[in-house]
């Protein structure tokens, strides 16, 4: 047998094309011994055995014949069974092809309309960009148009302040703050046009301290106390801060604690600059933290605001604390984006402008900002009580938090608000003493009578618990209060007029690098719809 032909199959195998070719010459080789049984006269012109021509030989070939015709029958019927198996799996190789060309069809159409979209959506944002820096350019326009004729006029404004007496001098300062405003609203970067006024403040202070009296006179003091910005940015949010004197304000510590603010203003270093600005960077952390706040389901006995004003390491320390609810994890990367505002109630839309403000302005002082979610600790307190008669009791309250909220544990492990302690005798002192601190909290000095209450004094901004006694005839009774601290802290740090000159010298590429920070949202700026 032989290959005529080669069929590839689908799986890569090659199946040979076999045809009956040994049935064949033995077919024709039986019909050449029959024919010389037919024409005897044949065996005369070859040479063929006269015993080749009996029955039994005949019937032999004829048998091997058969045999042969049924091998080949056999191998052809195989051959079919498989021919027909390929054909089968080639057609449903063929349908599988023409579905994939029909789905790589579809998805090419289905990318094409997704490729126009696209274009569309390139060339809506293309021409949103281009709207943008036409509106930006026309904005700066404006922008100097309104800083020109504001300076006409806030001369003539103060002038005539100025000229009216005493009795216009809250007008006038109201109408420098205004200015400042407006000033540094138009101006093209906030960073920068605070950091080149701090420069130019920073010329005439040094020159100040080195030649005190053969300095000119300045048109504005180049420095200002930080305690009389801090009263002032006060009355600005609270209706009822007293009216005290500018020299009071800034050479007086201050304090103030009701249900809501428990204030802290004590003397610190200058600042270089203008006092608006840090007035500005006040009022929006005031406000922000009376919006937040107002929440409800964070009552506590402390007030829901604390603001310190105090200074560490030459630089003035803005705390500035607020009882409320967190900041979200994916919020903190844009809180002091322009434009992005957590305010989302019915009744009030934040416009995304304070924080900005703030930022700002701190990284034109050359400062630092941190924000942080306040919680209440878990830990355990020493308690230690000397009553009148001089006997000394311990014990230790051991605080856990509970879906954020603090609670004592009793030494069954029931949950308890507060832990008490009642006596016979008057209590003389009591000293706590927080795990892991060598400083012990003592308080000697309780009245006779009356109900009285003593917060923690370690942590000034928000307290971690509160002591209170209520003295009664025969039966003293304290109780020991944690408290709910979750909130927000603001914690800003800005160099003193001192430290900026104590730390002059600055390497020009770090100047360099500096200015390049402060530049950069400026270069990169965003569209404010988006």
């Amino acid at each position: 047998m032989s290959n005529l032909g080669k069929v590839k199959q689908p799986e890569g195998r090659v199946q040979p094309v076999v045809f009956p070719w040994l049935s064949t010459l033995v077919g024709l080789l039986l019909v050449t011994y029959l024919l010389f049984h037919t024409e005897p006269e044949l065996l005369l012109y070859y040479a063929v055995p006269s015993g080749s021509l009996r029955a039994e030989v005949k019937y032999a070939l004829l048998g091997v014949f058969v045999l042969v015709l049924l091998v080949d029958l056999r191998r052809y019927r195989q051959q079919s069974a498989r021919q027909k198996a390929d054909l089968k799996a080639l057609r449903e190789q063929m349908r599988e092809l023409w579905l994939s060309k029909k789905q790589l069809q579809l998805k090419a159409h289905t990318y094409s309309g997704h490729a126009d979209k696209l274009k569309m959506f390139i060339s809506d944002k293309l021409l949103e960009y281009i709207e943008y820096d036409e509106k930006f350019l026309h904005f700066k326009s404006i922008a100097a148009e309104v800083r020109h004729n504001g300076v006409i006029s806030f001369d003539k404004v103060q002038t005539a302040l100025q000229n009216a007496g005493p009795e216009a001098h809250s007008a006038l300062g109201a109408m420098r703050y205004l200015w400042d405003l407006l000033d540094l609203s138009t101006a093209d970067n906030l960073a920068l046009h605070i950091s080149g006024h701090l420069a130019e403040c920073e010329e005439q202070y040094y020159q100040r301290m080195l030649n005190p009296e053969d300095t000119p006179p300045l048109p504005h003091e180049p420095f200002f106390t930080p305690q009389r910005a801090a009263w002032r940015a006060l009355s600005l949010v609270r209706a009822d801060t007293p009216e005290v004197s500018a020299e009071w304000a800034e050479q007086q510590a201050w304090h103030l604690a009701d249900t809501q603010w428990h204030v802290q203003l004590r003397q610190t270093g200058a600042l270089l600059g203008n006092e608006n600005h840090l007035i500005l960077l006040l009022e929006n952390l005031l406000k922000n933290a009376q919006f937040f706040s107002g929440k409800r389901g964070y009552k506590s006995p402390w007030a829901s605001i604390s603001f310190l004003l105090d200074e560490v390491d030459g630089q003035v320390r803005l705390h500035l604390y607020n009882r409320g609810p967190h900041i979200k994890e994916e919020d903190r990367s844009n809180l002091f984006q322009l434009g992005f505002s957590t305010r989302r109630v019915r009744e009030h839309h934040g416009r995304g402008l304070g924080l900005y403000f703030v930022q700002q302005i701190v990284k034109g002082y050359e400062g630092r900002i941190n924000v942080e979610n306040v919680v209440a600790p878990e830990t355990t307190y020493n308690v230690r009580i000397e009553l009148d008669n001089d006997e000394v009791l311990t014990d230790t309250v051991q605080v856990k938090v509970v879906n954020g909220i603090p609670r004592c544990v009793d030494a069954h492990g029931a949950w308890l608000d507060e832990q008490t302690w009642e006596y016979r005798k008057p209590v003389k002192s009591v000293e706590i003493t927080e795990q892991n601190d060598t400083n012990p909290q003592r308080k000697d000095d309780w009245a006779i009578k009356g109900k009285q209450a003593w917060f923690d004094g370690a942590h000034a901004v928000h307290p971690h618990w509160q002591l209170i006694l209520q003295p009664k005839r025969g039966a003293h009774q304290l109780l020991f209060m944690p408290l709910d601290i979750r909130g927000v802290l603001f914690d800003v740090r800005l160099p003193t007029a001192e430290h900026r000159l104590e730390s002059a010298g600055l390497p020009q590429e770090d100047m360099d690098a500096e200015v390049e920070r402060l530049d950069e949202e400026f270069r990169t700026r965003v569209p404010f719809n988006q």
